[in-house]
């Protein structure tokens, strides 16, 4: 689908401006965040939860590609990123709907499963790969306002006035997080990140996922694009591989002691290192399939 003019929130951010370059070269995009996008596109600078702000960014867009949110669960209070996180997505789908703009994508997180970062509180896949049926058991802030986002996005849907649909990007390995890859790599065992001055932790889980961030900008404008969006969906966003250095069903055995079931064994057998998650289902959907491998960078 063409749309003539699109809004990003969070356009300042890392992944923002890594979104507004990949738009800006087929459409026309403005931008909204607390702090100014280095590319240059028109920008509103405003806090998603002003509901005032929202609205006024959201006159005569055609879309949005909503990414503003606290990023992570040491960003902030649970109550913190709940409020911003979850009032945030409200406001830019109430303004979006008001306004008449057609499409929204949102930013999730693969967090919602349940199994990312919050260590001792994890609730282990029930099985391999993991598909948009399986069942979604965040236990932290910043997971749970992820998954009551795409509630929200759901519910808007229902309404019948908007398409929306939601990524759900394992860790985005920008290049400044490189350096923490290779240390992470060098001496798992001992890695306390950040330790080589990259902006936070090396991250990905207990199976190191990772997708590049020319690739998840590339699956939000593929989001934009695809003809028509029927119903809400959350599609699991990924590099082909991760970066552990052995094989995801053998880490994830490990990890938690036990076997899990795999589903589809063929993905694994074709790819011993492929990710814990579907991806399937983004490339029917929207047409996505990662190009980047970053496992180079481990040495």
């Amino acid at each position: 689908m063409k749309f003539d003019k699109v809004l990003v929130t969070g356009s300042g951010g890392l992944l923002g401006r890594h979104v507004v370059r990949e738009l800006g070269a087929r459409c026309k995009v403005a931008g909204f965040d607390q702090k100014r996008c280095p590319e240059n596109v028109p920008q509103t600078i405003g806090d998603v939860t002003d509901l005032a702000a929202v609205r006024a960014a959201c006159a005569g867009v055609d879309a949005v590609v909503h990414i503003a949110a606290l990023p992570n669960i040491w960003s902030g209070t649970g109550e913190r990123i709940l409020e911003v996180n979850v009032m945030g997505t409200w406001n830019v789908l109430r303004a979006a709907e008001e306004a008449g703009t057609r499409r929204v994508i949102l930013c999730s997180s693969d967090s919602v499963l349940g199994f990312t970062v919050a260590s001792g509180t994890m609730r282990a896949p029930d099985y391999a790969p993991v598909d948009i049926d399986h069942p979604l058991r965040p236990t932290d802030p910043y997971a749970l306002s992820k998954l009551i986002g795409e509630d929200i996005g759901r519910s808007y849907v229902d309404r019948g006035k908007l398409e929306v649909i939601a990524l759900r990007p394992v860790f985005v390995l920008y290049p400044e997080m490189v350096g923490e890859v290779r240390a992470r790599a060098k001496d798992p065992a001992n890695y306390k990140g950040p330790m080589v001055g990259g902006p936070s932790s090396a991250g990905g889980g207990p199976l190191w996922h990772y997708v590049d961030p020319r690739d998840l900008a590339r699956a939000f404008r593929l989001a934009l694009e695809a003809p028509s969006l029927p119903r809400f969906e959350g599609l699991y966003i990924s590099a082909r591989s991760t970066l552990a250095p052995e094989p995801t069903l053998d880490r994830l055995a490990r990890h938690l002691g036990r076997p899990v079931e795999a589903r589809c064994p063929g993905v694994y057998v074709r790819n011993p290192h492929a990710p814990l998650y579907d991806l399937s289902r983004a490339r029917d959907v929207i047409g996505f399939e990662a190009e980047h491998d970053l496992r180079h960078v481990l040495g």
